[in-house]
């Protein structure tokens, strides 16, 4: 899918520039550029969880120097987010390779867009090796409202954007009026209807290990915000199981079993041993999330749901240090929370739906569903 033959193509074609590279080392591309164009990579890009990838969630990253290839690594998780003129010293491209989700919240999106801007401000032409998202065309969930704007909701789009890189990078050019040479080297063989897990996924960042947990991620990531429930963020199952010592999982899963299914999910019990948080080596019932039709998933709803019926059947425990401004910095809203424990919850949902409905129109497609 990944079409880098085509990304030689178009580097020999714009030399004699020398170019920098956002990407890590988990995928091949820095080090086949270096190959094939050892004197024109002047520096590298790191995104959250730094250059070689195992810095923790929001663990700030600093600047390196390649030990191999004696070029800078200029982090972007660290005291600048957004590269500054210096970084772009001696080149006059970026080659952009990141591993995305498809979530607003996921950070890699604000670093492409800071990424972009400063390009734009600084003359550099961008060109984005386009990949796969594990959501494929899925859009749903909440718009950012302005007020929440930050770096986990950088542009108005719903949480699940149904957007890859590429679409990413030419859809802020444009919403965004970027004088920007930009290029994006588009995938073979893929379409948005691709929503299986495809071979050699690149694990993004130490929580998303595997496909399962990126395509389930926009489902429980709001535990971010909720200490109190385990997400087994540091094992096997990481962001697709809901545990805690006080929650009880075999009723919320009977109470929710009508209606996951709209949203393409299911759910069982499961017995699990975390292997961080509060409650490392407890042994938990835990609510196990699955894709049961992935032509009708929509993961933000039916994470929601269940996120809901644990606030009303254990609002005590659930809240207890509960960090609420962090929720409606992850939906981009405050109305998740005003809706999870009230009657509110419907027209929310309602309210995604309309919203949605004029943003698809709007949506970069590059490829066929």
């Amino acid at each position: 899918m990944v079409n880098y033959k085509m990304l030689l193509r178009h580097l020999t074609q714009v030399a004699p520039q020398h170019f920098g590279v956002l990407c890590q080392q988990n995928t091949p591309t820095a080090e086949m550029l270096q190959k094939d164009f050892p004197f024109r990579m002047k520096c590298l890009f790191s995104p959250e969880h730094g250059w070689y990838g195992f810095a923790g969630p929001g663990e700030k990253t600093a600047h390196d120097f390649h030990p191999q290839w004696l070029i800078p690594i200029h982090s972007l998780y660290g005291e600048h987010r957004k590269p500054t003129p210096a970084m772009f010293k001696g080149i006059q491209r970026v080659v952009i390779d990141l591993q995305d989700l498809g979530v607003r919240c996921y950070t890699y999106l604000a670093t492409l867009k800071y990424m972009l801007e400063a390009c734009a401000e600084n003359h550099i032409a961008v060109t984005v090796l386009d990949r796969p998202i594990p959501l494929g065309g899925v859009v749903d969930g909440p718009m950012r409202e302005i007020a929440f704007t930050s770096f986990v909701a950088p542009l108005n789009i719903p949480l699940c954007h149904g957007m890859t890189p590429g679409e990413c990078a030419t859809y802020i050019k444009r919403e965004e009026y970027l004088d920007l040479d930009l290029t994006v080297i588009k995938m073979k063989d893929w379409s948005h209807a691709n929503r299986a897990p495809w071979r050699n996924f690149v694990p993004p960042s130490p929580g998303i290990r595997n496909w399962d947990t990126a395509a389930l991620y926009p489902a429980t990531v709001f535990t971010e915000a909720f200490p109190s429930i385990d997400c087994d963020r540091q094992g096997a199952l990481a962001f697709r199981v809901l545990g805690a010592p006080w929650l009880d999982a075999k009723r919320i899963i009977a109470d929710i079993a009508g209606a996951l299914p709209s949203c393409g999910m299911g759910a069982r019990l499961i017995k699990y041993k975390p292997q961080g948080g509060p409650y490392a080596g407890q042994v938990l019932d835990g609510i196990l999330l699955s894709i049961e039709n992935p032509d009708a998933y929509y993961p933000v709803t039916g994470g929601s749901m269940v996120f809901a019926l644990i606030w009303q059947r254990h609002r005590t425990e659930f809240t207890e240090g509960a960090d609420l401004q962090w929720l409606d910095k992850l939906s981009g809203s405050h109305e998740l929370v005003e809706s999870l424990h009230g009657d509110a919850f419907n027209k929310l949902l309602q309210k995604w739906i309309d919203e949605l409905e004029v943003y698809i129109p709007k949506r970069v497609n590059l490829y066929s569903e």
